[in-house]
């Protein structure tokens, strides 16, 4: 008797174990690997939101990790119509607060207060205005801080291009133009939209303790990548300084030698990212192909040189122009001419008559064979879309002799043209311009509460 009895006490115990063991498992399933996931679906569930469009995309910086794009926070005022008690009354303080801005809440209130779809007032508040609502503390009423993307001193703009969408109506922005176009995949974080917003309860009233959210699909939210380009702030800015005081229309590109990479690239006139891209003038000049003028002698010198049909003492006499056969004349830029003067004294005075006839000697085909050779239709490293100078040099003595003096025929960018020069200096080996030094990996980032959206601007 006994012994059926402590059988069925030990059987019951063993099926409670194990049906605590079972619920005891799935409870830490729930907890441990779940816990993220659901604790992430139920605040989901209670979070009344506005959608940010690619707060999280990559920077652009320079070989030193700097930023070229002079990020700004700027604050935009964000409303949630289902937290605010009276309407009316939040109006009213906000045409003390904001007087400028308060017609402009009113008309959007009155278009969400049935729906209560949150919303961002357009454009931006001062610093003033935002330190305003931060003391009042209006229910429902938010200055929320968001990084702006490129501020008044953003470098390079030309070759950085720039973005379209808006963050604050929860369009992801794209690249449009440059670095920011070509590596578009690689700024774009894997989840580009984020959410904004309070955790409310089961009556839609903000719980208390709970300041505004930022929120990803997942909880987090993986950063785009930056791109770090061989550009050098400081050389940047020098440069851009120095053609904003003395010339309206023209481009600077510096190379460092030993290596190719390209340490400044900038253009004039240069353009305003609040005003749109590229109207007009505001073209790129620095990769734009262009006629390289007497510059291309370095080309006509180095291919005869290299192949043999002059001398750098042989002489020559520029009466001021070039007469070729059938009649037709190339001037010289000095009219009276240079007299006599060696090959190398044509070159340090640029004679335009020396040099067609050196050109002659050496024919079309070869002029082109040496414009390949020193890399004038190169590309830049880590930038495809520019591809280079052009080169097709008719077989006629007049078109030989305007491609001699860098006309006709003849189209090089001011990147190729630094890289031939660079090439000079370094003896003659040529080096691909490089413009790209590294892809960035992305990081993880954490989604919280608080932080930087209560913090009142200084």
């Amino acid at each position: 008797m006994h012994s059926k009895i402590n059988s069925r006490i030990v059987f019951l115990f063993c099926c409670f174990l194990l049906a605590f063991l079972v619920l005891g498992g799935r409870l830490a399933y729930l907890q441990l690997y779940k816990g993220d996931k659901l604790a992430s679906q139920a605040v989901e569930r209670r979070m009344v939101s506005l959608e940010l469009g690619n707060i999280f995309r990559g920077d652009i910086l320079d070989r030193q990790g700097r930023s070229l794009l002079d990020s700004q926070v700027s604050y935009h005022l964000a409303v949630f119509p289902s937290l605010l008690c009276d309407p009316s009354a939040a109006v009213e303080q906000l045409t003390v607060l904001l007087p400028e801005r308060s017609q402009q809440v009113e008309i959007l209130l009155n278009d969400n207060i049935k729906s209560k779809k949150p919303f961002f007032l357009k454009g931006t508040l001062t610093e003033e205005e935002a330190s305003k609502l931060f003391q009042k503390k209006i229910p429902g009423i938010y200055a929320v801080p968001l990084f702006c993307r490129y501020g008044p001193h953003a470098l390079a703009r030309h070759i950085v291009g720039c973005t379209t969408g808006s963050v604050t109506q929860g369009v992801v922005e794209k690249g449009l133009k440059g670095i920011e176009a070509f590596y578009n995949k690689e700024l774009t974080p894997r989840d580009p939209i984020i959410n904004l917003g309070v955790v409310v309860d089961g009556r839609g009233e903000l719980l208390k303790g709970r300041d505004l959210l930022l929120r990803g699909k997942k909880g987090t939210v993986t950063e785009g990548k930056d791109i770090v380009l061989t550009l050098d702030q400081d050389v940047q800015r020098a440069v851009e300084k120095v053609l904003d005081e003395h010339i309206d229309k023209g481009a600077a590109v510096l190379i460092d030698i030993p290596t190719g990479e390209i340490r400044a690239l900038a253009s004039r006139p240069s353009y305003s990212y609040e005003q749109g891209f590229l109207r007009g003038e505001e073209f790129d000049r620095s990769l734009n192909l262009f006629h390289p003028g007497s510059v291309f002698k370095i080309v006509v010198a180095a291919a005869a040189l290299a192949e043999g049909v002059v001398h750098i003492d042989e002489k020559f006499n520029c009466d001021g122009k070039y007469v070729f056969e059938n009649g037709e004349e190339i001037s010289c830029w000095k009219d009276e001419g240079h007299g006599e003067l060696t090959f190398q004294e044509a070159f340090a005075h640029s004679c335009n008559k020396a040099f067609v006839e050196v050109a002659l000697r050496l024919g079309s085909q070869k002029l082109e064979y040496y414009f390949h050779l020193l890399g004038l239709e190169e590309g830049i490293a880590g930038y495809s879309p520019f591809k280079g100078g052009l080169v097709q040099i008719g077989s006629l003595s007049g078109q030989v002799g305007n491609a001699a003096l860098g006309q006709d025929g003849v189209t090089i960018s001011p990147v190729n043209l630094a890289a031939l020069a660079a090439a000079i200096a370094r003896g003659g080996v040529y080096e691909k311009p490089c413009l790209v030094n590294e892809v960035r990996k992305y990081a993880e980032v954490k989604l919280f509460a608080g932080g930087l959206y209560h913090d009142e601007p200084h």
